[in-house]
């Protein structure tokens, strides 16, 4: 595989061996088990601001180790890496179910996503997507996701779909985001996303955010294909592994909440995202426990304070930038979310 490689074709060489990895943005399907992606690292190698190329990892250069998962744009350009794989947990097959919600179920669908979700304690083989297009991923057969179906179908959803497929299909199957996919494609349109990381559904704030939403596509309907996308995957994995030994800041955030806005690029259309995400990321911050904001770094928008992004605990940023001006003292390594200014 050399010379890079798609996920779809890494999943599916791993498959032929039963073996898979915690593939993703950071989370993912299989962190309930495997942890996120940055856990599960054992070495990189990395071309470094002045053009050297070292190894890191636990044993060597530990510090830059710690700051590439989690922070790792700031550092340098990564080369090859050796990552753990698994044994696929309970077979290859992904259940996939989809329910069509109608607006006046909001609060009995998040009421009843708290219960499930349970501060993280989501079991291991369910992940849910709910945006009143509600996404229900188990890794097993529907025979075997059953308990979970009939708890959703008693919600009373207007339409439902289910497929059972390989999970090496999941991101064609699932999200139309494989190679050639529209998702991929360039130039169609600008997407943006204001994410906030939260511990639980606030079912009133949800509600106003959904009122929102309805305000935005009727005033700004060239925004009218955007989407409030809601993440809970399983967090066993990750809570278990030592917060301090990572760059990534935000474990102990059960739910990955985006405002994703979706136009045609022009002045008015970017004014008007911004408007609109920016009034939804507050309602989520107020209603959340602890009221701030935790931005997920894949998804940040760029309007976030560095305490946001890379963690409250002054030790962190300290950290951070002393090894930027180790290793990156000019500052090469600055176009995502850098965590000095130049």
């Amino acid at each position: 595989m050399n010379r890079g490689v798609y996920t779809d074709l890494l999943l599916a060489t791993l498959a032929v061996e039963n073996k898979v990895a915690g593939l993703g943005g950071g989370f993912g399907f299989y962190q309930g088990y495997a942890g996120l992606m940055g856990d599960n690292f054992i070495e990189m190698d990395v071309v470094t601001a002045d053009g050297s190329e070292i190894t890191v990892s636990e044993s060597s250069n530990p510090d830059l180790f710690w700051a590439m998962r989690g922070a790792g744009q700031n550092f340098g350009i990564v080369t090859k890496f050796r990552y753990k794989i698994f044994d696929y947990p309970n077979g290859q097959n992904i259940f996939h179910a989809t329910y069509h919600f109608t607006e006046d179920k909001l609060e009995i669908l998040f009421e009843h996503l708290n219960s499930l979700l349970n501060h993280g304690t989501l079991p291991k083989d369910v992940n849910a997507y709910p945006v009143f297009v509600y996404h229900l991923y188990y890794f097993g057969t529907g025979e075997q996701a059953s308990p979970y179906v009939q708890q959703i179908l008693k919600l009373g959803p207007i339409f439902t779909s289910n497929a059972t497929f390989p999970y090496k299909d999941v991101s064609h199957r699932s999200f139309q985001a494989s190679v050639g996919d529209p998702t991929c494609a360039a130039g169609i349109s600008t997407k943006t996303r204001f994410p906030v990381g939260l511990t639980s559904y606030n079912v009133s704030t949800n509600r106003m955010v959904y009122d929102l939403f309805e305000d935005m596509i009727t005033t700004a309907p060239a925004l009218a294909t955007s989407f409030i996308q809601f993440e809970a995957f399983p967090m066993q994995a990750v809570k278990a592994v030592d917060a301090a030994s990572t760059a990534y800041a935000h474990r102990h955030d059960d739910i990955l909440v985006a405002f994703s806005t979706q136009y045609l690029h022009s002045s008015a259309n970017v004014a008007a995202a911004n408007k609109y995400g920016r009034q939804a990321r507050q309602l989520f911050v107020e209603g959340a426990h602890p009221m701030r904001l935790n931005a997920y770094s894949n998804y940040a928008n760029g309007d976030e304070t560095l305490e946001e992004i890379y963690g409250y605990e002054p030790w962190r940023l300290e950290k951070l930038r002393r090894l930027k001006r180790t290793w990156d003292p000019d500052g090469k390594f600055r176009f995502f979310n850098p965590i000095m200014d130049y």
